[in-house]
C-alpha cells in the first residue's frame, strides 16, 4: 500500500517556464515567481529561450533564474531542453504569458505527497478582465478546456478533462518512465500524450483546480484566431493517437 509523504515534507521543484518572443508579458511573470510561498533551497526556475529577438532575454537575466538556450524545435523540445537543465524531484510547467499565486507552488506539491500520481495539472483564467477578447476565452474557450471544476483522480481522463500546458506539474521519476515529451508532436496539445501513457502505467493522474493560473490571451482577433486553430490541430493529433 502506498504510503503519504509526511504533511511538512518540501520536494525539491523546477519549475521550467518555456519562451519565445514574449517581452510583453515575461515580466509579470518573473515577478509572480519571485513572490512564491515555498523553501528557497527547495526551489529552482529554468527558462527555456527559443530565440527570442524582442528583448525576452535580457528582461529574464534580472532575475535570478536559470536562463538556457532551447535544443531542438517546438514547445515539447522545450520542455525537455528544461528538463535536462533542472534537478527538482516535481517538475512544473507554466508560460511566459501567465501570472502566478503565491500559492501556486505548495498548492502542486500537497498532491504529490501521495507517492502514486506522477501528474498534477490546474485550470486557468484571464487575469485581464477588461480586455474584450480575454473575457470572450474565459466564457468560450476556456469553459471546455480545462474540462473540470472540482478535484478529479484516476488513470485514465477524457480529452475535456485535461488541463492546459502552461499549468501542469510531473513527478519526474514517473516522466522519466514514459520518455518525457515527444517533440514530434508542436500543436496544442501537445502536452497530454506523456499525461495518457503515465495513466497506462499505473500512475495516478490528478486535476486540481486550486491549482490556478492567470493567462494574458492573445489580444488580436488574428492571434486569437491562431490559437484556436493550433488547439485543433493538436486535439486531431492526439485522438487520432488514441483511436489507433
Amino acid at each position: 500500500m502506498d504510503t503519504m509523504a509526511p504533511a511538512g515534507e518540501c520536494f525539491s521543484l523546477s519549475i521550467i517556464v518555456p519562451v519565445l518572443n514574449m517581452a510583453k508579458t515575461v515580466r509579470d511573470l518573473m515577478e509572480s515567481l519571485m513572490k512564491l510561498d515555498y523553501d528557497e533551497d527547495k526551489l529552482e526556475i529554468v527558462v527555456v529561450d527559443g530565440d527570442s529577438k524582442d528583448g525576452t532575454k535580457e528582461i529574464v537575466e534580472e532575475y535570478p533564474v536559470r536562463l538556457v538556450q532551447q535544443e531542438g524545435k517546438g514547445l515539447n523540445a522545450a520542455r525537455n531542453t528544461g528538463i535536462k537543465y533542472s534537478t527538482g524531484e516535481i517538475i512544473a510547467y507554466t508560460d511566459g504569458d501567465f501570472v502566478v499565486s503565491p500559492n501556486w507552488a505548495k498548492a502542486i506539491v500537497a498532491n504529490f505527497r501521495d507517492p502514486g500520481v506522477g501528474f498534477v495539472g490546474g485550470t486557468l483564467e484571464g487575469y485581464d478582465k477588461n480586455e474584450p477578447l480575454s473575457n470572450y476565452m474565459d466564457e468560450t474557450f476556456f469553459q471546455v478546456t480545462p474540462g473540470f471544476h472540482f478535484r478529479i483522480e484516476g488513470t485514465d481522463l477524457r480529452l475535456l478533462q485535461f488541463p492546459a500546458g502552461a499549468n501542469m506539474a510531473f513527478r519526474r521519476s514517473a516522466l522519466a518512465r514514459v520518455d518525457f515529451f515527444d517533440e514530434n508532436i508542436i500543436y496544442g496539445f501537445d502536452d497530454l500524450e506523456p499525461v495518457e501513457e503515465m495513466g497506462f502505467k499505473g500512475f495516478r493522474i490528478v486535476l486540481d483546480p486550486d491549482v490556478n493560473v492567470l493567462h494574458q490571451h492573445r489580444s488580436t482577433l488574428g492571434g486569437l484566431m491562431k490559437q484556436h486553430f493550433n488547439y485543433g490541430r493538436g486535439g486531431t493529433l492526439l485522438f487520432i493517437h488514441k483511436r489507433t
